[in-house]
């Protein structure tokens, strides 16, 4: 018997569910060992580090580069990233729910070219001495309603007043 090439990973996505298919999602990425490497918050306000600048010019880019999807709120904290992206029509019919690949115009497809994006320009500009700047995986919420929208654009919309209320800053 062969041995697999990569250990058996799960999958952290819903079962079943295609990625591909019109949809607002709710999107966390964190850094790498969760490391404050993205900027640093005081007086209310996040203050990016080049790192963190590039975050958001990278993620503008993408709904230039994928025609299907549209930026909805946004936010770079100092070890993480929060968005809603939609998905505003399928380009991949051929997509298969639940298969463990790596299929074209999904929500996996527009988070890695992201955050290869990103590393790629950290790497190019040398700004640390990271392999990446990305925790391995990203975090999902299928926002199905218009309440959970909206739950999901106030929770961005005050994440860096919050995190500064409970963490006095970074």
């Amino acid at each position: 018997m062969k041995k697999p090439k990569y250990p058996n990973r799960k999958s952290i996505r819903l079962e079943r569910y295609d990625y591909a298919s019109q949809g607002w999602y709710f999107v966390t990425i964190n850094a790498v060992k969760w490391k404050h490497i993205f900027g640093k918050i005081t007086g209310g306000k996040m203050h990016p580090t080049t790192l963190g600048e590039i975050i958001e010019e990278e993620w503008l880019a993408s709904a230039e580069i994928r025609k299907n999807i549209k930026l909805h709120s946004y936010v770079v904290m100092p070890n993480h990233f929060h968005a809603i992206v939609e998905i505003c029509y399928s380009l991949n019919k051929e997509n298969v729910p639940g298969e463990f690949i790596a299929p074209k115009h999904t929500l996996s497809a527009v988070m890695r070219g992201f955050k290869g994006a990103v590393t790629r320009k950290y790497k190019s500009l040398e700004l640390g001495n990271e392999k990446t700047v990305w925790h391995g995986k990203f975090n999902d919420h299928i926002i199905r309603n218009e309440k959970s929208f909206l739950y999901h654009t106030n929770y961005i919309k005050n994440n860096v007043k919050d995190w500064e209320e409970k963490r006095g800053g970074t």
